[in-house]
């Protein structure tokens, strides 16, 4: 379970709210885009970026305040050997739609996390809110994954993504974002009943979405900000993810009715809201950095595009742009594995793997060219079955090179996990832990833990296969395994889906 350990130190005056709500707080000036991209490597993040080191040594020791908060805050100590989040700063919607094509129009900046990969693209010129929500999410499936109620979900990454974190001696948290408080005081509020059993998909209708996210974050607020409340909400939290109907588990842990709880939370927005001030003086997060090559001002975000699933036009008029930029870049890296992944994608497969192998030949470890030639012995063996066998052994052979350069890297697993689907002892206890692996360097990806669930279920370890499907179950934004999840935990928690098992 979440513990919180926030002490009030101070309030919220009118003055300010006042000046918020007015956007009398002017925002600083941001440096002009330079071609040249940088990364900086820190103990929680790869942070991407163009421009000079020093700014981007700024963005990456925000982060890593913003990290060592949440850590100080919910009692985590620090981890070793987990797999860092790459984060890419771009300067306009335009670089974010290079990117994802596909955003709606005023989004500023995206968090995704899928078997493709775990990432993070910001528009530096809109603030960290986006990108501290979003680092809030992926921190809570990292470190406290569970079956939480909707409302506590996005209003933990409401609470904490208006941390202040500009200064290196103290971070304060408890602020509020200016429009979600414009919302709570002039948009009617949802029902708390409805608040307590929704999430963000359940709204077609964006006046009642906007209001879901500013109540949650009131919630969880008023929540947090005070220890006996605080206890209570361990408590809540705990019965509803076992099952607990909300409003029972809202009396008996919370001792409110609806209205009750309605009526407090209105009082608590009129009174002087507290905040939480932290020192953290002694953060100095250790920072490696590394110019990119040329090609990234032109390949780099696109690297990230050819990545997932397009029409068949756009994949072409992509793939040729990448075989343009390419050709500028005979022996980089970078531009050989965007080109061994395009031709793979949606032109020749055969030119595909010879890209990547001559990306191998300019740096024999790089791990996303080992595994997308495992990828293509897998592919390979899938069209022509009486070869399988050997097509599996030799994409083992990659997996196990990419193992070796980063076993931190969820994609592997996955990878080795499914060559193994066709064998009659699957899942033996190798796979078993293979999917334990897979989960445990990317718990946000809600497709790796439905797998992992399903192979546990296949040996009836139930409560563990439970216990993967729960973050599943209650993702509150939905996906294509939310509904079997919650099939299946129906079935694992009903005493005679037990006993006809048995």
């Amino acid at each position: 379970m979440i513990h919180w350990n926030g002490t009030r130190v101070g309030r919220l005056s009118r003055t300010l709210r006042a000046m918020l709500l007015g956007g009398a707080i002017a925002l600083g000036s941001v440096q002009a885009a330079q071609a040249e991209w940088r990364r900086a490597e820190t103990p929680n993040f790869l942070v991407y970026g163009e421009g000079s080191e020093g700014d981007l040594r700024r963005h990456a020791e925000r982060l890593e305040r913003f990290d060592a908060l949440l850590r100080r805050q919910l009692s985590v100590p620090p981890t070793e050997g987990s797999r860092k989040l790459p984060v890419y700063l771009v300067y306009t919607n335009s670089d974010l739609r290079q990117v994802n094509p596909n955003l709606a129009e005023g989004v500023a900046g995206f968090y995704s996390a899928s078997e493709t990969d775990v990432y993070a693209v910001l528009n530096r010129r809109n603030g960290d809110d986006i990108l501290f929500h979003e680092y809030a999410h992926h921190f809570m499936f990292q470190n406290f994954p569970g079956g939480y109620p909707g409302w506590f979900t996005e209003g933990f990454a409401e609470f904490f993504m208006t941390a202040s974190v500009d200064n290196p001696d103290k971070v304060t948290v408890g602020y509020f974002n200016p429009g979600r408080l414009r919302t709570l005081n002039e948009v009617q509020w949802l029902p708390i009943e409805q608040l307590l059993i929704s999430s963000p998909r359940t709204f077609d209708n964006r006046r009642m979405r906007g209001a879901f996210y500013a109540q949650s974050w009131l919630l969880t607020h008023y929540m947090f900000m005070d220890p006996d409340r605080r206890r209570g909400l361990d408590a809540y939290l705990a019965a509803t993810a076992r099952g607990t109907p909300p409003l029972e588990a809202l009396q008996t842990h919370l001792g409110h009715t609806p209205d009750s709880l309605e009526a407090a939370l209105k009082a608590y927005l009129r009174g002087r809201m507290s905040y939480a001030e932290i020192r953290m003086d002694d953060v100095r997060p250790a920072m490696s950095f590394q110019t990119l090559p040329d090609s990234a001002d032109r390949m780099l975000l696109d690297s990230l595009n050819i990545r997932y699933p397009k029409t068949e036009a756009d994949g072409q008029a992509l793939l040729q742009k990448v075989r343009g930029d390419a050709a500028r870049y005979p022996d980089d890296r970078l531009a050989l594995v965007a080109l061994g992944r395009a031709e793979m994608n949606w032109g020749d497969a055969a030119k595909g793997e010879a890209a990547l192998q001559r990306a191998l030949a300019v740096a024999p470890d790089d791990s996303e060219a080992l595994q997308l030639l495992a990828r293509a012995r897998i592919r390979a063996g899938d069209d022509v079955p009486d070869n399988r066998a050997q097509s599996y052994v030799e994409a083992q052979g990659y997996l196990a090179r990419a193992l070796q350069t980063d076993p931190t890297d969820y994609r592997i697993y996955l990878a080795l996990a499914r060559i193994r689907r066709i064998a009659d002892t699957y899942p033996n206890d190798n796979d078993l832990q293979t999917w334990r692996l897979a989960v445990a360097y990317a718990p946000q990806v809600m497709s790796a833990r439905a797998q992992a669930a399903d192979a546990l279920l296949r040996v009836g370890q139930r409560e563990e296969a439970a216990v993967m499907l729960a973050p599943v179950a209650n993702n509150p934004h939905g996906g294509e395994h939310v509904e079997r999840a919650r099939t299946l935990l129906d079935q694992i928690r009903t005493p005679a889906a037990e006993t006809a098992s048995d």
